[in-house]
């Protein structure tokens, strides 16, 4: 993870694996949730702003592997509650800049996101059911955002849609040009940072309890149910 300083109390942080399409480990899971405590604590912080190194955003989650007890199953997927936990708490807000792959946690966290920006030819997934796992951590947010037969038809068949449909089903605030993204992120970051810091602050939290995102009942029921089934499949 890579913090940038873009100016006006806008600051940024970048998935830095672009080998590997911008995957996350369970240790760079950690490592990010880490990077979001030192940025929100940045003195004058007005907004943060998401993006990968390279042509991707973020390629999805890579778990620890040979987990055979739900203990150390809830601790590994837990790692997703502990990032999800410090957007969810954040007192300004998020905004995502999307080129190229947002698969599984990028599709996820993009979603949580305040604000999305999207090239034209960034693609979208919840692929987790191609590999036999029903994406529920995602769900506990996603079908928030998205109608329920759209959230479940998304989730169920693992398919790819593009940044227009993920504008019109919710996920993705602005399209534009590829290779635009951060830029525009960053102008949007900008604007924020020239409104009322308080008044940003209430809207957010204001907006984000209406909207039921400020309980994680449901994703910690989801982390729970996916130990119990990942370890007993190791058996």
């Amino acid at each position: 993870m890579k913090i940038e300083v873009h100016g006006d109390g806008v600051y940024g942080v970048e998935y830095t694996r672009r080998a590997d399409g911008n995957h996350i480990s369970s240790a760079q899971l950690a490592e990010f949730a880490t990077t979001l405590d030192e940025v929100l604590a940045m003195p004058g912080l007005r907004a943060v702003v998401l993006s990968g190194e390279g042509e991707h955003f973020c390629a999805g989650r890579v778990g620890l592997r040979g987990l055979t007890s739900a203990a150390d199953v809830r601790d590994d997927l837990n790692l997703i509650l502990e990032v999800n936990d410090r957007l969810r708490h954040s007192p300004v807000p998020f905004v995502a800049a999307v080129e190229g792959k947002a698969l599984g946690f990028g599709c996820g966290f993009t979603t949580q996101c305040d604000i999305a920006i999207a090239a034209e030819d960034a693609v979208f997934a919840l692929p987790e059911m191609s590999h036999k796992l029903p994406p529920l951590i995602v769900l506990s947010y996603f079908a928030k955002f998205v109608p329920f037969k759209k959230a479940f038809e998304l989730a169920l068949t693992s398919r790819h849609f593009g940044a227009a449909e993920a504008k019109e089903i919710g996920i993705v605030t602005e399209v534009v040009a590829p290779g635009t993204a951060l830029r525009r992120a960053v102008e949007f970051a900008r604007l924020i940072a020239g409104l009322d810091a308080e008044s940003v602050t209430m809207l957010r939290a204001f907006s984000r309890r209406v909207a039921g995102l400020s309980d994680a009942t449901e994703a910690n029921n989801a982390v729970a149910t996916m130990a119990i089934a990942l370890a007993a499949r190791a058996h």
